[in-house]
């Protein structure tokens, strides 16, 4: 995890991240399956990958981006398209296997800028949609998680995304000194339409982006918070 941000600046921007365990049997030799390579990727992300020495983890990397972004674009328009072939990626194709990088994805409602941790287990993506300085202001984190350790929830389901939960409590309580048991993250359904996670503290909404993603045995989290947050919890 990084060191905990504080956002300073009173400007509107929507986060998303997600997290891919590339070692799922979902997640091996992904690559070598061209119709869904095609399916997904536009012509230069298909010979990116076909020509990498690591098509795998290139892969799951631009996934992982094109989730990012659309997670954070449809806070602000729902019916935005979920498409992936609507998010192209633009990266350094070489620098993403061997270290962390920053990139772009043209959504639909515009650019999102992205930034990478690409290991061996796991490629984690985190993006923002506003201003690019404000990328270095997200607070993010992920570890292991054992859903036969949680005992909230009954399906497999459930148990990750209270694992997720968890670790962003953490997460959120020791960069605004705050006491776990104060916070809580929920999602409210609408209209039949699930809405983006919310944090709320001693019973009270905040206005706090965060955004939680999980796949295999990892999950991750990432969040934006100002310093009114700790003035008013």
């Amino acid at each position: 995890m990084n060191t905990c941000q504080i956002w300073k600046k009173n400007i509107l921007s929507h986060i998303g991240n997600d997290i891919v365990d590339l070692n799922t049997p979902e997640a091996i030799g992904k690559s070598a399956d061209t119709r869904f390579v095609r399916r997904v990727f536009n012509a230069h992300e298909q010979q990116a990958v076909f020509s990498s020495h690591h098509p795998d983890t290139l892969l799951w990397t631009l996934w992982a981006a094109k989730e990012t972004a659309y997670k954070a674009v449809s806070k602000s328009e729902p019916d935005v398209s979920s498409a992936p072939g609507r998010y192209p990626v633009i990266l350094d194709w070489e620098m993403i296997i061997d270290s962390s990088a920053t990139g772009m994805v043209m959504s639909p409602q515009g650019v999102v800028q992205v930034k990478f941790d690409v290991h061996e287990d796991y490629v984690h993506c985190i993006g923002i949609f506003g201003p690019a300085d404000n990328l270095e202001s997200i607070t993010f984190g992920m570890d292991e998680i054992n859903p036969e350790d949680i005992s909230i929830g009954n399906s497999i389901s459930d148990k990750e995304s209270a694992a997720v939960r968890i670790l962003a409590k953490k997460g959120i309580a020791s960069c605004l000194q705050l006491k776990e048991q104060d916070i809580k993250i929920i999602r409210h359904k609408t209209q039949n339409r699930i809405n983006p996670p919310m944090v709320v503290v001693k019973g009270n909404a905040k206005n706090m982006e965060i955004s939680l993603s999980h796949d295999g045995r990892f999950a991750a989290y990432a969040f934006l918070a100002d310093k009114s947050h700790i003035n008013r919890a």
